[in-house]
């Protein structure tokens, strides 16, 4: 009686593979159409998006060589001056193409009470392999919307971010 229901079980495993490999490949088929799907089409870079907030939007005056940076629409720029160091704290610092590459962890005030430095982690994961660099205002763009979200803009990459000298706070 075993050596009849061997072959039995034999022949349902065999079955179970090619029902779960079916499903993985009808899976895949299914899939596909959604990775061939385009995206939309690419804004100019050399115009920054329309403002929806009643400001007048800003435009820019690119000359050959300047990097502009494209801001979704509804930001509108900010004075850095007009924003606390705890509201700059964990916002998100992206490049000339809306690509996040850094987060803002602290902001230097110098002696006479203005912001001396921007200082941003760049890449790591969790707080693991982060570089701390800072910038100076001049090189950060606070982008604020109606509904009080920040965002901060560099005209570099984040390779460039990664290659500047690590911060190290003075008492360090």
């Amino acid at each position: 009686m075993l050596a009849t229901t061997a072959p039995a079980a034999k022949l349902r495993r065999i079955a179970m593979k090619h029902r779960i490999v079916s499903v993985f490949v009808a899976s895949a088929l299914l899939a596909a159409p959604a990775f061939a799907q385009t995206t939309s089409p690419a804004t100019d870079p050399t115009v920054e998006a329309p403002s929806t907030s009643g400001a007048a939007p800003v435009t820019p005056t690119a000359t050959p060589g300047e990097v502009v940076i494209v801001v979704p629409e509804g930001y509108v720029l900010t004075e850095l001056t007009s924003v606390t160091s705890d509201q700059l704290k964990g916002v998100n610092v992206y490049d000339q193409h809306d690509s996040k590459i850094a987060e803002i962890a602290d902001v230097v005030i110098g002696a006479d009470s203005k912001v001396t430095g921007v200082i941003t982690d760049v890449g790591g994961f969790l707080g693991i392999g982060e570089h701390r660099v800072s910038l100076s205002p001049e090189q950060v763009k606070v982008y604020k919307n109606s509904k009080n979200d920040i965002r901060a803009y560099v005209s570099m990459s984040k390779d460039e971010l990664k290659a500047l000298p690590e911060f190290k706070a003075p008492n360090q």
